[in-house]
């Protein structure tokens, strides 16, 4: 797995937002979207204030 995928997807809402519809996914269903830079998907989680 490339370094840059393991620093977004534990942060990406797109990622997140998949694993709550399917937790039996073992990974991401948009990692094909990520060209080892970033992921046309990826959209960050808004932490709470």
């Amino acid at each position: 797995m490339n370094e840059n995928k393991k620093q977004l997807c534990p942060n990406c809402k797109t990622g997140a937002d998949a694993l709550k519809l399917d937790p039996h996914e073992p990974m991401c269903p948009y990692m094909e979207f990520h060209n080892g830079k970033a992921c046309t998907k990826y959209v960050p989680i808004e932490k709470d204030k």
